[in-house]
């Protein structure tokens, strides 16, 4: 809805205005990995991940004191294994406080509860990244078919 105002004016005339006003709400643009893969060759002991970049750009927030606070969750409690049998429980995850660009990092376990943060970036910047974030895989001598294991995270991004 708009509101029109008419009136009669001598020409010419520069006495009419309209305000412009663009709304813009707390934003970012975001890229996770796809996926991540642990290349576990034995049970018995824990596997690393390599490095996965997270890159956060075009950041806007209501304040300039506001942060960006990125976060994940297990969408299940569990790995998904190839078939009936045993596998790995969210809490098996694990990942390092990467170091970030115009962020602080946080090592962290996933839960299916509740969120836990990765990093939250500094105030009043443009943008944050690592190329460093390292999630580890726990050991499990209990898990006993081989193929791949999955499980879904959820990443939040939050302004704090």
């Amino acid at each position: 809805p708009s509101a029109t105002a008419q009136v009669t004016v001598t020409i010419p005339d520069t006495s009419l205005t309209t305000t412009l006003t663009a709304t813009v709400s707390d934003q970012a643009r975001v890229t996770v990995p796809a996926g991540v893969t642990f290349n576990v060759t034995d049970t018995s002991v824990a596997t690393a991940a390599s490095g996965a970049s997270v890159t956060v750009t075009n950041i806007v927030t209501a304040a300039a004191a506001n942060q960006l606070r990125l976060q994940v969750q297990a969408d299940a409690a569990s790995f998904t294994p190839p078939s009936a049998g045993t596998s790995w429980s969210a809490t098996d995850v694990t990942w390092n406080a990467a170091s970030w660009t115009n962020a602080s990092g946080a090592a962290g376990t996933l839960s299916y509860a509740s969120y836990n943060t990765v990093a939250t970036c500094t105030a009043n910047v443009g943008s944050c990244s690592t190329t460093g974030l390292v999630f580890s895989l726990a050991s499990n001598t209990l898990v006993n078919r081989s193929g791949n294991h999955t499980l879904v995270i959820r990443w939040r991004v939050a302004s704090i």
